[in-house]
C-alpha cells in the first residue's frame, strides 16, 4: 500500500474500527471530529463499513443543530476467529468474534499423536463449535483466521515449535504441513502463538499499565510479557520461559519447571491427578504452598529488579486450583524479599489466552478485512 492516498485511507478505516469497537456506538460527527475530516468524507467512511457489515446505520438520537446525528453501531459478529489453546493435558476451543467476547467454548482432554493434537481435535471441536452457533442463527460468513497456543518455544514465521515435552521432545519441530492441513480443513489462516504469551496479551487490554508480566503454574512454567504495550518474544522467541532458570542449591541445581510444575508437585505431595491438590491435609497444604511461593517470589522479585515490571498476574492449572492461597502466600514472599513495588494480581479473564489469541489474528488480519475493495471510495 505504498499510495498516500490509500494509506491515507486505511489509517481512516482503522482509526474508525478502533472507535467502533470501544464505544459500539458512535455518530458520524464524532467520527469526523476524531479523524479531523469532513462530514461527507466521514459518511463515505461509514459506508465502506455499512457495505462489508462492520457497521449498522441506527438512525438518529436527539437532535444536533435541528437534524437528528446519524448514529452507527459495531457488528462485533461480522468475522469470528477459532482460538485453540493446549494446556499441557487439555484443549480449550473457543470461537469469538471482533469484540473478542467468547461467542461458544469447549473444553477436551488432550490425546494422541502431535497431529491429533493440532489438527483432528481442534478441527473437531471447531467445527462442532461452528455449527452450534448456525444453528442458533449466529455464525458469521467470514472466518478471520484461526491461532493455536502451544506450551512451548513457538516461531510462527519459521512454522516451528521446541521445548514442548508434552508435543515432542525438546527438538525444534516443523510443523508447517500440519497448520496447511489445518487451514484447508477450516478455510482459513492459521497462526501459533505460545500459550503464555497469549494469556499476557488477553489480559494487557484490561489493565491500565504499559508494562505486564503473566505467571502460569500448571503442566509447565512460563511468563508471558508486554513490555512498552508490546508483547516481548526476543529474538529467539524464548523470552518469559521462565521454566527453564536455575532454581536451588547449586550441588542439585534444577529448572524452576522441574521443581513446580504439576509432576513435580504430584511426585513430592503424593496425590495422583492435579484436582488432587485440594484433597491434600492441612500440613502438605502449607508445605506446597510454602514450596511454590519460595520459588515464584524470586521470580517475581528478579523480573522487578531486572525488566522494572510492576504488575504481575498468576494463573495457569495450579493457580486456579490453589487460588487466593497461592497469591497471599507469594505476596508476602515479595514483601519480604522485594525492596520494588511488584503487585500479584489474579488473572480478570477466565480464558485470558483464548482472547489473546484472538487478538493476535485481528492484528494481523483486521487490516486485510479494512483493505477490501480499497478504490470503492
Amino acid at each position: 500500500m505504498s499510495n498516500p492516498v490509500s494509506r491515507i485511507k486505511a489509517r481512516h478505516r482503522r482509526l474508525t474500527f478502533n472507535l467502533l469497537s470501544e464505544r459500539k456506538e458512535v455518530s458520524r460527527v464524532e467520527i469526523g471530529k476524531k479523524l479531523g475530516v469532513s462530514l461527507q468524507t466521514a459518511m463515505k467512511i461509514m459506508d465502506y463499513f455499512t457495505d462489508y457489515g462492520l457497521a449498522s446505520h441506527i438512525g438518529g438520537i436527539g437532535t444536533h443543530v435541528g437534524r437528528k446525528p446519524q448514529i452507527y453501531s459495531f457488528n462485533e459478529n461480522a468475522a469470528h476467529i477459532i482460538s485453540a489453546v493446549n494446556e499441557g493435558s487439555v484443549l480449550r476451543v473457543g470461537i469469538l468474534n471482533l469484540a473478542c467476547e467468547t461467542l461458544a467454548e469447549e473444553t477436551a482432554e488432550l490425546r494422541g499423536s502431535i497431529r491429533s493434537m493440532l489438527v483432528e481435535q481442534p478441527c473437531e471441536i471447531a467445527e462442532r463449535l461452528l455449527e452450534r452457533l448456525i444453528k442458533e442463527g449466529r455464525q458469521s460468513e467470514r472466518l478471520l483466521g484461526m491461532a493455536m497456543c502451544l506450551p512451548g518455544v513457538v516461531d510462527d514465521e519459521q512454522r516451528c515449535i521446541s521445548f514442548a515435552p508434552n508435543l515432542i521432545n525438546n527438538a525444534s519441530y516443523q510443523i508447517g504441513d500440519l497448520l496447511d492441513e489445518a487451514a484447508e480443513r477450516m478455510h482459513t489462516p492459521v497462526m501459533i502463538e505460545n500459550d503464555v504469551n497469549a494469556s499476557v496479551y488477553g489480559e494487557f487490554v484490561y489493565w491500565n499499565t504499559p508494562d505486564l508480566a503473566f505467571i502460569a503454574i500448571g503442566s509447565g512454567v512460563g511468563m508471558g510479557l508486554v513490555l512498552d504495550g508490546k508483547m516481548r518474544r526476543g529474538p529467539n522467541f524464548t523470552a518469559g520461559e521462565i521454566g527453564m532458570m536455575p532454581c536451588g542449591d547449586p550441588a542439585t541445581l534444577r529448572n524452576v519447571e522441574d521443581l513446580i510444575n504439576l509432576d513435580a508437585l504430584k511426585r513430592k505431595f503424593g496425590f495422583d491427578r492435579q484436582f488432587g491438590i485440594q484433597s491434600l491435609n492441612p500440613d502438605a497444604r502449607a508445605q506446597m504452598l510454602d514450596a511454590i511461593s519460595d520459588v515464584v517470589g524470586s521470580i517475581i522479585a528478579t523480573s522487578a529488579a531486572m525488566l522494572d515490571v510492576s504488575d504481575f498476574v498468576l494463573g495457569g492449572i495450579t493457580a486456579d486450583l490453589l487460588g487466593e492461597e497461592l497469591l497471599e502466600a507469594t505476596r508476602r514472599k515479595v514483601s519480604i524479599i522485594s525492596p520494588l513495588t511488584a503487585n500479584l494480581h489474579d488473572r480478570r479473564l477466565s480464558s485470558p489466552a483464548l482472547v489473546g489469541a484472538a487478538k493476535k489474528i485481528m492484528d494481523a488480519y483486521v487490516p486485510t478485512l479494512l483493505s477490501l475493495d480499497s478504490e470503492k471510495q
